[in-house]
């Protein structure tokens, strides 16, 4: 690895239900090559799959409909603070709102994250196989993270491109085997993508050039390979909904 750039693609005009996103981004950038890795602002992916929700634009009907749509893409609350609203997702994501997002959409509507992120990313790599370009894809989104202020992207599917680089079994420079590494390269890609995208400047899709060898087809993506399951997840309560949960456990062993 001798380094990568991260190119924006600009001029991708506003994504409506049923638009071909091959088509639009391959139209804003003629000058995609073999081996590029293009992370999608799973927004437009979203938006061209019709995962959108008709909402009033004020008033408390507008909330209403808001925690109805919230209601239907949540698996599990995880914690709550004030109106922030921390849940997993079907797809197994722990995310603020569940994804939910008022922003970069006309008012009377709310965005929906994708309903099979993997999925989507594989239909835009064979979109840009039939058109011959070999090319991995990354659905990006924005989270939070515990213990740590600010946002970053990471990803929520992928074609193309393995999710993790393992390190397992490997040996450090001073002869220490690794047990333990393994980096999720496609959140270190899409947070890269973040930097030359940015959340104001409609620019929804970006390149990583220079760091991919080879695409592979046979790997798991995103929610199958990233998301920790339960029985390994140290942190699977906020504090407030853990502490409820010993109290009821205790009040039913006296």
């Amino acid at each position: 690895m001798t380094g990568f750039q991260v190119l924006p693609v600009t001029g991708i005009p506003e994504v409506r239900p049923g638009d071909d996103l091959v088509e639009l981004i391959a139209a804003a950038a003629p000058w995609l090559e073999p081996l590029d890795v293009l992370v999608v602002t799973s927004k437009i992916v979203s938006k061209s799959e019709g995962a959108l929700v008709d909402v009033p634009t004020s008033g408390p009907e507008r909330e209403a409909a808001r925690e109805a749509a919230l209601a239907t893409q949540t698996a599990r609350v995880v914690a709550t603070r004030g109106h922030t609203r921390i849940v997993q997702t079907h797809h197994g994501f722990v995310m603020a709102s569940a994804g939910i997002d008022a922003s970069n959409v006309d008012r009377s509507q709310l965005v929906l994250l994708p309903k099979d992120p993997d999925a989507s990313a594989r239909v835009l790599r064979a979109g840009f196989l039939a058109r011959g370009l070999d090319v991995a894809i990354i659905v990006s989104d924005t989270m939070g993270r515990p213990w740590r202020n600010g946002l970053t992207d990471v990803a929520l599917g992928s074609a193309g491109i393995a999710p993790l680089r393992d390190h397992r079994g490997e040996t450090d420079p001073h002869g220490n085997e690794l047990h333990i590494t393994q980096m999720a390269v496609v959140d270190e890609l899409a947070a890269a993508a973040e930097l030359v995208k940015g959340k104001i400047d409609q620019v929804p899709v970006a390149v990583v050039r220079g760091y991919l060898t080879a695409t592979v087809d046979e790997v798991p993506g995103v929610a199958p390979t990233l998301v920790r399951d339960a029985a390994n997840d140290l942190f699977s309560l906020g504090t407030a909904e853990a502490i409820a949960l010993g109290e009821k456990l205790a009040r039913g062993t006296d």
